[in-house]
């Protein structure tokens, strides 16, 4: 199957841990951090999982193994797209799924998100730990059937110890490390801002007096000064004005 070009730039994270220990609000927190660097992130959790794959049914080690499975196909199309992924469906409480996947994928991070049984059973809101306990409950890993830590994974969060923030960025650390993220990129708090324009000038509100200032009108040009008659004209113009005028008849008066 072809989808398109084969990026280099996406990867997945792959969050794996016991139910209650936080997967899910750590998987929103990173993707939180990731579109605030620009990344286009998906997350892959939630109801729309439950009815899209089928899952959150298994209960027994193969159903679990299928359904990781199935999330490790979209997740490896996601990848070689160029998109970023981050998985946190699923407990995946075996390790060869989990192998399975990164053999997979590739480009491929292991999150183990720790946190002490007896911390779970305090947070429990669901009454699954307390049912699970009572043998009411048959399918959760990590009291009922086992739960296999990872060997060796890019990173490890204990919940108990760190908040969501501190463990997002050491997260975020952690892909640079592994060179699946940018350093320049990871190294920035959110998006650049962009210098916002200037707003519109608004028109007056009914009743609201605007003041106008009176329009200047266009300077006129000087008019050219007339230049000053010289010596030599004043001087002809009175000898004409000072000659006696001819009288009728040719003679002039003396």
């Amino acid at each position: 199957m072809n989808l398109g070009t084969m990026g280099t730039s996406g990867f997945t994270v792959w969050l794996t841990g016991m139910s209650g220990s936080g997967k899910s609000t750590l998987a929103q927190g990173l993707a939180n951090r990731l579109r605030r660097l620009g990344k286009v992130v998906d997350v892959l959790d939630g109801p729309e999982m439950e009815q899209m794959l089928g899952l959150g049914g298994a209960a027994t080690k193969d159903e679990r193994n299928a359904e990781a499975r199935k999330l490790a196909w979209v997740c490896k199309l996601v990848t070689r797209g160029g998109g970023i992924i981050i998985q946190s469906a699923i407990e995946s409480p075996y390790r060869e799924a989990r192998e399975d996947a990164r053999r997979q994928i590739g480009r491929f991070a292991e999150v183990f998100v720790e946190c002490p049984t007896e911390t779970l059973i305090q947070r429990d809101r669901t009454g699954r730990y307390k049912r699970a306990l009572a043998g009411e409950l048959k399918t959760l890993p990590g009291i009922t059937e086992p739960y296999e830590p990872p060997a060796h994974p890019e990173v490890v969060v204990d919940t108990s110890k760190h908040g969501i923030d501190e463990a997002v960025e050491h997260i975020l650390g952690q892909l640079v490390a592994q060179r699946l993220l940018d350093p320049s990129v990871a190294a920035m708090k959110g998006r650049p801002k962009v210098q916002a324009r200037a707003p519109a000038s608004r028109p007056p509100k009914a009743g609201k007096k605007v003041l106008k200032m009176p329009a200047r009108k266009p300077a006129r040009p000087e008019k050219a000064k007339l230049a000053a008659p010289s010596r030599r004209h004043t001087a002809a113009r009175t000898a004409r004005a000072d000659r006696p005028r001819m009288v009728a008849g040719g003679k002039r008066k003396r």
